[in-house]
């Protein structure tokens, strides 16, 4: 069934599923993923802010490691010391407790760090806490590259700063090194408050993924296991991502320590903010299931005020289809409904009236005159009388029933045409659309008449009723059934041998050979008849170079051409 032949009420179910639940339910998906996901980012970036927090600390401890190694370097008694040439241990002995003692004032009860050396050449000269004894060829080689400057370096359990100590009595020249192991549990200080969610891990990494610190202790040394993706979102400083490791969807924070040239990672697992995600996805449920609630509110709504008067009215219509005048119908509204209602209403009644004063009064009357009169009766007395019930009904304002017995006069007269065969192509349109006119209150507007004509022709004779019985055979046998879109095409042209008439139709079709073999045989058949009669009628006036042809084509149309030749005014020939 298609939807414009469908019940209002289920046009109305259709329309709300389609047009505002279906909607509401895509949009809601939509909603609860974006929302779900900015809930998600709000949520990381708080995170993030909170564990940037921590920067500050990493920061201070770079500066403050850097300027104590400066002071180190730039201290005559350290200069002393690293280049003294001691001719005794008692001597050596001295000169190091002096610089113990030094270090002593400038780091203070600080316990940043496991263990300071200092080296000349290869040579441990001074330590301060753990032991050290050789120090790192390749570490060496690199602090004398870099002439007093100072870099970090990590390794397993270790991050340590190394710097060239110079002489400065002579441009140019390395004279010892000095090394700060930084002390692992002084960073985990720094972060371990901030490692309150649940199932939560805190690592710092270098660049290759080695976690020098972590608030899961014994993974410190090994490497974070996930190295490519951090390595990636190493080149943006600070941020977050997704990631699923072991079925498990975590979000991971990270920012970068410059001066460290590490990153501290935060992995939290995306399960730790579902209560402030269920919270958005309950909001959301409540807001759909509200516009769904006023949906099913508005439905109601519109069937009590519009479907369910609609469907009383069409009840009451359909009893008025059988002939049954007694109407039930209470209009209780004011609006378009009940404008209809009453307008169907009062149609009814004038209806009634009409049959009454009309169709029952008049007929019975002309029943007794036409008794009387019977052998004196005239067809112009049928046409008299359509005359008078039209004037009648337009007395009674009864419009639409006097334009159609207006309509079905013309039919009479022109097919009383004063007994003359012939009539214009003009007066033969006339009375087609006449005819149609009548058809249309049947039919309403599933099919449509279209005529084409030469203006040239219309003043040109032919046989009368040739046209409108081809009609009326496309209508009844092409056409009936039709549901929309119905046309007939009538054109007429002027060919070298005449006039040509053209009845065409997009209906039903039907079997050429058959209905050709129909007209062939000598017996009449009802399905044929109007095309046989027209042919037979124009064969015996004219000749057999002129009449009716005849094709169709199942589920296609039927198309009906007439030939006749130039009618001569006088003779009809």
């Amino acid at each position: 069934m298609k939807f414009k032949d469908m019940p209002i009420i289920v046009k109305l179910y259709i329309c709300i599923a389609l047009f505002i639940i279906l909607p509401l339910i895509l949009v809601g998906f939509y909603l609860n993923f974006r929302f779900a996901e900015l809930t998600l980012n709000k949520a990381s970036e708080s995170a993030l802010q909170t564990l940037k927090q921590t920067k500050q600390n990493f920061e201070a401890l770079a500066a403050d490691t850097d300027d104590i190694s400066v002071r180190v370097l730039s201290n005559d008694m350290v200069q002393q010391f690293i280049k003294g040439d001691y001719k005794s241990s008692t001597e050596y002995e001295k000169a190091y407790l002096d610089v113990d003692a030094w270090m002593d004032d400038i780091i203070g009860s600080k316990d940043d760090y496991e263990g300071i050396h200092l080296y000349a050449d290869k040579e441990l000269l001074y330590q301060r806490g753990i032991e050290i004894p050789v120090m790192n060829q390749a570490n060496m080689h690199d602090a004398e590259e870099l002439q007093g400057r100072g870099f970090w370096v990590t390794a397993p359990h270790e991050l340590s700063y190394y710097r060239a100590i110079m002489d400065f009595d002579k441009l140019g020249r390395t004279i010892g090194y000095e090394k700060f192991t930084v002390n692992e549990e002084k960073l985990y200080d720094f972060y371990k408050n901030m490692n309150s969610v649940p199932g939560s891990q805190i690592h710092l990494i270098d660049q290759s993924g080695l976690i020098l610190s972590s608030s899961e202790r014994a993974l410190i040394g090994h490497p974070i296991g996930v190295v490519e993706p951090i390595q990636r979102a190493l080149r943006l400083k600070e941020d977050f991502f997704t990631i699923e490791i072991d079925g498990t969807k975590l979000i991971v924070l990270f920012y970068t320590i410059e001066e460290l040239n590490l990153m501290l990672v935060q992995s939290i697992p995306e399960s730790s903010f579902s209560t402030l995600i269920t919270t958005v996805n309950t909001v959301l449920f409540f807001v759909f299931s509200l516009c769904i609630l006023f949906g099913i509110l508005f439905s109601l709504i519109q069937y009590k005020y519009l479907l369910k008067p609609l469907r009383k009215l069409r009840s009451e219509m359909a009893k008025l289809k059988t002939g049954n005048f007694n109407i039930a119908l209470v209009v209780e509204s004011k609006d378009e409904i009940g404008e209809i209602g009453n307008g169907f209403l009062r149609m009814t009644e004038q209806l009634k009236a009409t049959i009454n004063d009309v169709y029952v009064g008049r007929i019975k009357q002309r029943e007794a005159e036409l008794t009387a009169l019977q052998s004196q009766i005239n067809p112009h007395f049928l046409y008299n009388t359509l005359d008078s019930i039209h004037w009648l009904a337009v007395k009674k304002k009864n419009y639409d029933v006097s334009e159609q017995i207006e309509a079905l006069a013309e039919i009479f007269r022109h097919v009383l045409n004063n007994g003359e065969p012939l009539v214009t192509v003009r007066q033969e349109l006339d009375f087609l659309e006449s005819y149609m006119f009548i058809q249309t209150r049947k039919y309403g507007d599933r099919i449509k008449l279209r005529i084409s004509a030469d203006a040239k022709l219309m003043g040109c004779k032919m046989p009368k009723l040739i046209l409108q019985p081809l009609v009326e055979n496309a209508i009844v046998h092409g056409l009936e059934h039709i549901v929309e879109g119905g046309f007939i095409e009538v054109v007429i042209t002027k060919v070298d041998e005449g006039i040509r008439f053209i009845v065409e139709d997009n209906g039903a079709g039907t079997d050429e050979r058959e209905i050709h073999q129909m007209m062939e045989s000598d017996h009449e058949t009802k399905n044929v008849f109007a095309l046989k009669n027209i042919d037979d009628r124009i064969k015996l006036s004219h000749g057999q170079g002129f009449g009716l042809t005849f094709s169709s084509k199942c589920g296609i149309g039927t198309r009906v051409e007439v030939l006749i030749p130039p009618i001569d005014n006088m003779n009809g020939r």
